[in-house]
């Protein structure tokens, strides 16, 4: 019944098999008008303001302190009173230990496949670091979240804007302990779903097209959580940046003489470069298809994700079931990934050679 009265609302008309004689008038009468609640303890929802900038007259917005209860349902650490007292008073009062195994209850149930996750599919809070500007020295905040992607492991993602100079900047860093292997994960790019996948690719990633006969460099670019079209975008615009001999005098020919031409043709290998960076820009934007895209990471800490309605599908079949089991057996026949064998050269450019994680205790107090 409640669901019909929302669909009538929503639609704005009565269903035909009702006998009213003057729908409109009827529906007016028994559903307008009617009242919106948004109770968000994390204070995260918003309705649109038709009236922006002024005040909206139909909208009143009320804070509140959150209960003990709610705070540990968001993932944030209860009082010291509600702690030594060992309950959580709110609404209703509820045992503190009782509150806590309820929402790691999906994370109990991942620890055979090894994965970490939360009620909330690993959205933690946002915190906040105060920073100073690299580009003006003005104050300003860095943005701190770790998320815990489902069949995947947690990641950080920093981000600091300033007010003051516009600089903006972000970075990506892998959560947990550094794996025994590197990951080369290969996507297989037909359609325009598969260009607006979800990517995570980190600053010790190496991207290779061999349509392109392109491969950057393991730490060429930065960490970055974007899509594949996104990716391919920095991308071109990192090589049409960084390259010196692109752009100016020194991308052409200088004429010997005064021949009233400002410059002369390109030189070829600029011609080149250009072909290059515009079939990079068209499989960017669909044009070019299909093709395929290697992410190499030594540290396995890239991940591409499925298309974004299967993503959409698994959140919502996950949520439902109350667990990530969807996620451990979907199997995206456009991806794969395989492990393998960081080389001498690899570790040593990691930094991870002359890293002692045993008995380092013995060996520091021997070399003294």
């Amino acid at each position: 019944c409640v669901v019909s009265k929302l669909k009538r609302i929503v639609d704005g008309c009565i269903d035909s098999d009702d006998e009213e004689e003057d729908d409109e008038v009827n529906l007016h009468n028994n559903y307008m008008p009617f009242n919106l609640i948004l109770d968000d303890a994390a204070g995260n929802s918003f309705i649109e303001n038709p009236y922006a900038p002024s005040s909206d007259p139909n909208t009143t917005t009320e804070e509140y302190i959150r209960t003990p209860a709610q705070d540990i349902e968001l993932g944030l650490q209860a009082s010291t009173e509600d702690e030594d007292v060992g309950e959580l008073r709110g609404q209703h009062s509820v045992d503190i230990d009782e509150c806590i195994l309820s929402s790691l209850s999906i994370q109990s149930k991942s620890n055979n496949s090894q994965q970490s996750s939360t009620t909330e599919l690993g959205r933690d809070e946002v915190m906040k670091l105060p920073t100073n500007c690299p580009s003006c020295n003005a104050s300003s905040e860095t943005d701190i979240c770790v998320i815990a992607i489902p069949h995947f492991k947690e990641v950080i993602i920093m981000c600091l804007f300033c007010e003051q100079c516009g600089y903006r900047s972000s970075e990506i860093k892998g959560g947990g302990a550094i794996p025994s292997v590197g990951t080369r994960t290969t996507l297989q790019v037909d359609s325009a779903d598969d260009l607006a996948r979800e990517v995570l690719k980190s600053d010790t990633a190496g991207i290779s097209i061999p349509e392109l006969d392109l491969e950057l460099n393991e730490g060429g670019l930065d960490g970055v959580y974007t899509t594949v079209e996104g990716l391919l975008m920095k991308m071109h615009d990192r090589l049409k940046e960084v390259n010196p001999f692109g752009v100016g005098d020194t991308s052409v020919k200088h004429h010997a003489n005064n021949d009233d031409r400002e410059f002369s043709d390109p030189l070829p290998r600029h011609a080149r470069f250009v072909q290059f960076l515009s079939r990079l820009k068209a499989m960017a934007e669909g044009r070019v298809l299909p093709f395929v895209l290697v992410i190499s990471d030594p540290l396995s800490n890239s991940f591409i994700g499925p298309i974004p309605e299967v993503a959409t599908r698994l959140a919502l079949q996950a949520e439902k079931e109350g667990s990530l089991t969807c996620y451990e057996t979907f199997v995206d026949e456009g991806l794969s990934a395989e492990e393998y064998e960081r080389t001498d050269e690899q570790n040593v450019n990691l930094g991870l050679s002359d890293m002692i994680t045993e008995h380092y205790q013995t060996t520091t107090g021997a070399d003294e």
